[in-house]
Parts: structure tokens; sequence; C-alpha cells
């Protein structure tokens, strides 16, 4: 027996939208169904709050369709457009003087008959929805006289005042504290886990990623299907869309995407044609010094890394030279000679403030006995040694064949560039 068809909440089908004859968007096609939050991210003038407007009636839809559960959006009358979607949007226009009771109970109008009066079950809904968004204690305030964060949760629940089947966001966040911001994503969440459809524009990656379950890439006048966080923010996506190299990692507290920007692609000096500098490093160690020689345009070989590291990621971003490892996976002879032709090509090697165990070791081994002209970062104390002091020998061995020693990575950027002519 086939499963039924479910009609989906949302659906742009090969929508082309815009305003008048200017098109800003062409043939999206994508669904927002029945307890799902989709997010709409991408450069700013992309097109992500057309789209929202195109299901309120304040943008065009110049070809395809738009539905409302199977409805099409452009011919549905403006009352039962409201009965259906509710619309928290970035800016609030200019109000009159009225109440915040006044003004969340304002969502309740598209269910009442003409020059109908709220009754019971209406005043009731309207003191859920002020319970749930912290605005209760608003009640007597005049909206025109409240802060910008105020009014955005108060315009918050007078769209979940509606109670509609449909909600739409944009920049839902823009004027709140974070406290408040968690709290109105939170109350968003729960309303599509309790079957709302929620489709919102996001410019915060992050914020998408942790509360959206598909995240849709509006750009160059088109929409990427949605896809889970994971898949649709991947570091590619993010330079080739949004200019930026980035490192895109799995939040350990929150389980969701983290996305950390390295530099801007704007940013990123023209390689030098000169030799690179080299890189001992790892767990996060490398990270600042390869960014920064990638600023000046220096090229740079940061040795044996193992996918999942932070200093990986940071290679990746940066296009510095790297040998690959398997998570985990430890340097094996043919991967040390790799190693070892890397730091002879380099002008130095950096040995940065890493801890070392018997994984990472090899790395520590091939600079001492590259012959390259090494500096050392930091002190080394028990705290980096986790090979049974065969580091700290490599260490110590380094200083015996003169390496240089300094106490931070402006001064390991320095002594780099003095030996090198470019200080």
């Amino acid at each position: 027996m086939s499963a039924p068809v479910t009609t989906p909440a949302l659906a742009f089908a090969a929508a082309t939208v815009g305003y008048g004859s200017r098109v800003v968007v062409r043939d999206a096609t994508f669904t927002v169904g029945a307890g799902e939050f989709v997010g709409l991210v991408g450069p700013n003038g992309a097109g992500k709050s057309t789209l929202l407007r195109a299901v309120t009636g304040g943008a065009d839809v110049l070809g395809g369709d738009v539905t409302c559960l199977g409805a099409s959006v452009p011919s549905m009358p403006d009352r039962e457009r409201a009965r259906l979607v509710g619309v928290v949007p970035q800016t609030q226009v200019a109000l009159f003087a009225f109440t915040a009771r006044a003004f969340v109970e304002m969502g309740r109008h598209p269910h009442l008959p003409r020059l109908g009066a709220l009754g019971p079950a209406d005043r009731a809904i309207v003191d859920d929805v002020m319970v749930r968004t912290d605005t209760a204690h608003l009640a007597d305030e005049l909206v025109d006289e409240l802060s910008g964060g105020d009014l955005q949760r108060l315009t918050l629940a007078q769209a979940v005042a509606q109670e509609p089947r449909v909600l739409l966001l944009d920049e839902p966040t823009s004027h709140l504290d974070l406290n408040h911001a968690l709290q109105v994503l939170d109350l968003v969440r729960s309303l599509a886990d309790e079957g709302m459809a929620v489709l919102g524009v996001f410019h915060d990656l992050e914020i998408a990623a942790r509360y959206a379950d598909r995240i849709a890439i509006v750009a160059d006048a088109r929409v990427r299907p949605p896809a889970p966080p994971a898949e649709a923010l991947d570091a590619a996506t993010i330079a080739e869309v949004f200019g930026v190299r980035a490192v895109v990692r799995t939040d350990p507290v929150t389980g969701t995407v983290a996305v950390t920007p390295v530099l801007r692609g704007a940013d990123l000096a023209a390689t030098r044609d000169v030799p690179p500098v080299g890189l001992v490093c790892g767990s996060g160690a490398g990270a600042s010094l390869m960014r920064r020689l990638a600023l000046a345009g220096h090229p740079v070989f940061a040795g044996a890394l193992n996918r999942g590291d932070v200093d990986y990621a940071v290679a990746e971003a940066v296009g510095a030279g790297l040998v690959a490892l398997p998570p985990f996976g430890e340097i094996d002879d043919a991967a040390a000679a790799r190693v070892a032709e890397g730091y002879a090509a380099c002008t130095h090697v950096i040995v940065c403030e890493t801890p070392f165990g018997r994984a990472n070791l090899p790395n520590l081994e091939v600079a001492v006995r590259s012959g390259r002209p090494l500096v050392l970062v930091g002190s080394f104390g028990e705290d980096r040694d986790y090979a049974h002091g065969e580091a700290r020998q490599l260490w110590d061995e380094a200083l015996a064949r003169g390496a240089m020693r300094v106490d931070t990575e402006e001064k390991a950027l320095g002594a780099v560039g003095a030996a090198s002519g470019e200080a």
C-alpha cells in the first residue's frame, strides 16, 4: 500500500519572484512541511526577504506558483491568507499609541467576524502567547514607546496569536539581546515541533544551523534545494557564496554546525613567489600563524595533520600545504618521507606550542633533522610531552643544533621575517 501524499504547508513551484518587471529570484522550487523549520541564508540582497514577501503579497510571483496548503497564494484573499500565514518582519512599521496587549490582540482579527469583539477563548490565546514571549509585563505599555527588542517580541506574539499554519521570520532576532534571542528561537522551534511550518531568513549561519531542520542557500538569483545544515553549510559553499574562508565543525556542546571565519577572500593576499614557511603544529596550535602568514601572502607547509584536527581545517581554508592523515591516524614511513620533502623546501620551520604524542612525534623529529633553521615557540613542559620523554629529547636536540627559542608567535614571525630580509 503506497504512503499517503501529504500536501506541504508551503511550496514554491518553479516560482520566479520580484517587483513589477524586476526579477529577484528565478525558478525557486522547495517546500516547507508541517512541523518543519527551513532557514534561508545568503548574501545581502540575494532575495531572501523577497521570497517571504511572495507569500504575503508584498512581492510579485512572476512565474510558476507559490502555494499554501495547496492553494495558490497570489489568488488567495487577504483575510484567508492572514488566517494561514503569520509574519515577523525584520523591522516594524511606525505604530500608533496602542497598548502592547491591544497590539497582540490584533493577531486575532482574521478569526473574528467583521466588527466582532474578542471572546474569552481569544483572550486566553493572547494571555498564553504573551507569557510564552515574555511580554505579559508589557501589557499596559504603549508600543510606540518601547525598545526595538520589546517590540520585536510583541510582533512575534501577535503573529503567534493568529494561530497560523505557516510562520514567516525575517531576521527575527535582529533587535534582541542574547537571552531574548534564544527565548524567541526556542519558542519558534517548539512551535515547529508542535506542527507549525516555519520559513525563516537568517544572516547568522550558526543560529540557522542550530534551529533549522534544513537550510536553503539563496544566491545569484537562485535557491539551492534545502538540505540538512551539515550538508548545506560546508566550507566550499561558504567560500563560494560568501567569499569567506571558514572552518566548519560540529559544536561540541550543541552538536550543531559551527562556522569560524578564518579570513575573507578579499583579504587573502596573492601568494608570493617565495619558499614556504614550515609549521610543526596540531590541535589548533598553528591556526593563528597559518592565518597571519596567509594574509601576508606567504606560502605555508603544515606537516602531517589528521582530518578533523583544527589545524587541518585551517590549513585547507588558507590553502596551506600538508600531508593528509585519516582521523587518529599515525605518520607512517611514507607520510614521514613526504613531510621531510615538504620541510626541506621551507626557509624555516616553526615549532608551534602543540603537545606531542606517538601520533605526531614524527613531525617534530623530521623538522629537527631537516637541516632547516628552526624557531621553537614557548617553553617545553610535561604538558607537551606525551611520548615518554622522546619529544623532550628532540626539543633539546633542536636547541643543541642552534634552534632559536621565542616566547610568542609574534617573535616567531619576526624571526622568520628578519632572517629572510622581510622585517
